[in-house]
């Protein structure tokens, strides 16, 4: 019966439409066409991001493409890199991306147009060694091909990303110097190597592809490895406020949180809370649900997570940290943490520290809302 009537209405528009062209000019009607054919491509995209992904097939085509992005559309590419030596605490973290909207970033204008070969958008890349290093925080332009993709400016600035599954490439360069040059590939240990995931609400949601890999190479001029996390994500919408966080531990070990929330005047609603830790000694993974992250103080805060059965608890502290701030139609902080973890209990039990050698990682925090 619904699907009767909904047919003919579709019946009656379809020819309401045919009606009213034909007292178009020829101009008219091509815009009008044009108009069509861009909103029906834009809603074809959406249904093919919420089709699910789930083969190594498929990782290269998301991360070398640019998606046709229906309105308040955005796609980012993030990589972190952590280094997995006791003794070393530097971490690497890179980011650039585009959208369908101009913003401002950390006070600056970025525009999203597409533009000769590529796209227009926004890059930052920073990292800590002794001291953080601010590498740049510009408007760029993404360029895709032969499964390269780079984002660059003009004073003789990229970042770079290449090469085919399961092995990749990366590096950055500012002023003709390059401030790192790395190898990524699968992890040696044979944890979890990817993973896909996409939630939608109608029209709006989020896609995205997330890769675990060893890394090798230069950092600063000195020897650089451990884990990376190599990421790309479409989001259709509004930001949501989220905590998450993925710290790497010197013995292969990894765990890692995320919990988009909503706060309304003190009130605090959580979309979905989880945490995981993968214990790479005996090769078993724990996973939790409705986890609670506290943050206390301000320049260099420290991070507690625990669950309402209390039968796990971890404490990070924070060493360093770079902030962005979003703004259109609202204002979005988003600020990246590099943490180092100071305690671990999961079920009940304190993890040996010692065994599990030094945990370093990113903890993000974001808050606000921004179109």
């Amino acid at each position: 019966m619904v699907a009767d009537i909904a047919g003919k209405v579709k019946n009656k528009l379809a020819r309401a439409l045919d009606k009213y062209t034909q007292k178009l000019s020829e101009i008219e009607k091509k815009q009008v066409q044009d108009r069509i054919s861009s909103i029906r491509q834009k809603y074809d995209a959406i249904n093919r991001l919420k089709k699910a992904k789930t083969l190594e097939e498929e990782i290269d085509p998301m991360f070398f493409c640019f998606e046709n992005l229906p309105a308040y559309g955005k796609e980012y590419w993030f990589l972190k890199f952590v280094s997995t030596d006791p003794k070393d605490n530097r971490q690497l973290l890179a980011m650039f991306g585009s959208g369908t909207n101009n913003l401002k970033i950390n006070s600056k204008d970025i525009d999203f147009k597409t533009c000769k070969d590529g796209r227009k958008g926004f890059m930052t890349s920073w990292f800590f060694d002794s001291k953080k290093q601010l590498v740049f925080d510009e408007a760029c332009k993404i360029a895709i091909a032969d499964n390269t993709i780079t984002a660059s400016e003009k004073n003789n600035a990229h970042i770079r990303y290449f090469g085919t599954y399961p092995k990749y490439g990366f590096d950055i360069v500012k002023n003709k110097t390059k401030i790192c040059s790395l190898k990524i590939t699968c992890p040696k240990d044979k944890s979890n190597p990817f993973e896909f995931s996409h939630f939608f609400k109608g029209l709006f949601g989020y896609a995205l592809i997330n890769l675990y890999f060893d890394f090798e190479g230069t950092l600063n001029n000195k020897n650089f490895k451990g884990k990376c996390y190599v990421q790309k994500v479409i989001v259709v919408g509004p930001f949501v406020p989220w905590y998450w966080g993925r710290i790497v531990f010197s013995n292969g070990s990894v765990f890692t949180y995320y919990v988009p929330h909503f706060n309304i005047y003190k009130f605090d609603y959580r979309l979905k809370s989880n945490f995981e830790f993968y214990d790479n000694e005996t090769k078993k993974t724990y996973a939790v649900d409705d986890i609670i992250v506290e943050k206390y103080g301000s320049k260099f805060p420290r991070w507690v997570i625990t669950n309402n059965k209390r039968n796990i608890f971890v404490s990070m502290k924070s060493y360093s940290s770079h902030k962005f701030v979003f703004k259109r139609l609202g204002s979005f902080t988003y600020t990246e943490h590099i943490a180092q973890v100071t305690d671990v209990y999961i079920e009940g039990k304190k993890l040996d520290m010692k065994k599990l050698g030094s945990g370093m990682g990113l903890v993000e925090d974001a808050k606000g809302f921004v179109l």
